[in-house]
């Protein structure tokens, strides 16, 4: 699959591209110009796979964000199981759920699997530094606690910016606050840690800052203004209370099918029942000390609390397996709406073949059929169990994934190989001359990072914009850029979404 048109996936093939086509991977670029918005971690490791494999393809780019999904999982596995407060056999069986829980629910299957998304080995990240402060917690080693958290903090902050350091922050308060052991954040393993910290995030800006002379604030602000952009801050009291209200309803949608059993925990009791066990405590609580970043901020993408899912789901697989039963009501009602709507989607498949975008993918009917047998396979196996019909409904969201690899992807591919063929016929056309993007044509908002990604890898060289006029120089260019301008127009294309551009040269120079 060319790349995804609908997120940020060419923006981090795109300045990936552009570290190598310059030769200096100290410093990111989109279309020539500093890119301040990411740091550059997780650059590097794209671009690691891209000379691994000697090539820029789609599977080039997104095999990082596969291989950290699948560390995730591993990494969700191994605590759970460790830590459960259940025997052996069955803590096994629960560490599996919550793994599977975190890979098959419905947006980081149905979404940010699909494409090289940062926020998946940033998720990995954090949740592996949450877990170690835990783990070293319940050993009394502050030593390894705070320097092997800190150094996963650094990787962090170097894959995202600030939010990693706001998590770590938290996290640590949180967890000794509760447990009262306050007097931990004056312990000299901290102040080591945070040097640590410095240390590594440091040595990258020094580096930086040696090559590049610009002043210090102009990374900060942007670093800042990212991190501060979607808050209270930005929109406000009014919408910032709407979204207080609405934001646990957007989650669930999101994160489909498991977030139901958020009621589980909702009975009288359970507060004690989470106090009593350690494990199922810190879960608790340091899920809520960090959703709060996000419960308070108006504009937010599901895609950033993956990281805190394994707190929320061990809870929630916990209370299904430890602190319910099939007869429970809440638990009832969770399953009864599983089975409805796996009965909606495995009659909904056959919309497949009648829908415009997927009635022409080859083979349609019969994958659709397929499709539909392993469905109704899957709902009457999850209608058969009344013990495990969350480890059921697992097998249920992965047959809902060969779906969307039979069906919906092929329908996704005419409009993604379409900027594809439209951005590599430029570039063939123009190979041997410069090419620039004039103006705001290229690059203003980052919807054209497609466009720039395929023309730069074919040619070998970095798309930039300007607003000169170049002797022999080709100009990518849209009707408002070419305003009172002279120029002939050599040909035309169109940029992402449907926008129409020309190839011109400037003939008053």
């Amino acid at each position: 699959m060319p790349l995804d048109t609908s997120s940020d996936e060419p923006r981090r093939a795109l300045v990936a591209l552009e570290m190598i086509l310059s030769g200096d991977y100290i410093t990111p670029t989109l279309n020539g110009e500093l890119y301040f918005n990411k740091p550059p971690l997780y650059n590097w490791i794209i671009i690691a796979s891209y000379k691994l494999f000697g090539s820029y393809s789609s599977f080039t780019l997104r095999l990082p964000m596969v291989v950290a999904l699948l560390l995730f999982g591993l990494t969700i596995f191994g605590f759970v199981r460790r830590y459960m407060p259940v025997r052996a056999d069955r803590s096994t069986m629960i560490a599996f759920v919550v793994a599977m829980m975190v890979l098959t629910n419905g947006r980081v299957l149905i979404y940010d699997s699909l494409w090289s998304s940062i926020d998946i080995p940033f998720a990995w990240l954090t949740y592996s530094a949450m877990m170690l402060v835990y783990h070293f917690d319940q050993r009394r080693n502050y030593w390894a606690l705070f320097l092997a958290t800190y150094t996963l903090t650094a990787l962090g902050f170097l894959t995202k910016g600030l939010p990693s350091l706001v998590f770590q922050g938290l996290t640590l308060m949180s967890w000794f606050v509760y447990t009262r052991q306050f007097r931990r954040l004056w312990h000299p393993a901290h102040f080591v840690g945070i040097s640590l910290f410095l240390l590594i995030t440091g040595s990258y800006y020094v580096a930086y800052f040696s090559r590049n002379q610009i002043p210090l604030e102009n990374v900060a602000s942007v670093l800042f203004d990212e991190s501060t952009k979607r808050t209270v801050v930005t929109f406000g009291v009014g919408e910032t209370l709407l979204h207080l209200f609405t934001f646990p309803f957007e989650m669930i949608y999101h994160f489909v099918p498991y977030l139901l059993l958020i009621c589980l925990p909702f009975r009288r009791g359970s507060l004690a029942q989470i106090k009593a066990e350690s494990f199922i405590a810190f879960n608790a609580i340091i899920f809520l000390a960090n959703v709060l970043v996000y419960w308070s901020s108006p504009q937010v993408y599901a895609r950033y609390l993956i990281g805190l899912l394994p707190l929320l789901f061990t809870v929630l697989a916990y209370f299904y397996y430890e602190k319910s039963t099939p007869a429970h009501s809440p638990r009832k009602w969770v399953e009864w709406i599983w089975l409805v709507l796996t009965g909606i989607v495995t009659i909904g498949c056959w919309v497949a073949v009648f829908h415009p975008k997927t009635r022409v993918v080859d083979g349609i009917i019969w994958k659709t059929g397929l499709v539909f047998i392993l469905l109704a396979a899957s709902a009457w196996w999850l209608w058969q169990d009344t013990e495990n019909r969350l480890g059921r409904m697992l097998l249920v969201m992965v047959v809902v994934r060969i779906g969307i690899n039979w069906i919906a992807l092929p329908g996704r591919l005419a409009s993604r190989q379409f900027y594809k063929n439209e951005s590599e016929r430029i570039a063939r056309k123009t190979i041997g001359s410069p090419l620039y993007g004039y103006r705001e044509t290229i690059g203003s908002t980052g919807a054209t990072d497609v466009n720039s990604f395929h023309i730069a890898a074919l040619r070998g060289e970095i798309l930039r914009k300007t607003d000169r006029k170049l002797a022999n120089a080709y100009y990518i260019a849209d009707s408002v850029s070419l305003l009172g301008e002279r120029y002939e127009t050599i040909d035309t294309m169109r940029l992402f979404d449907r926008h129409p551009a020309r190839l011109v040269r400037f003939t008053d120079r």
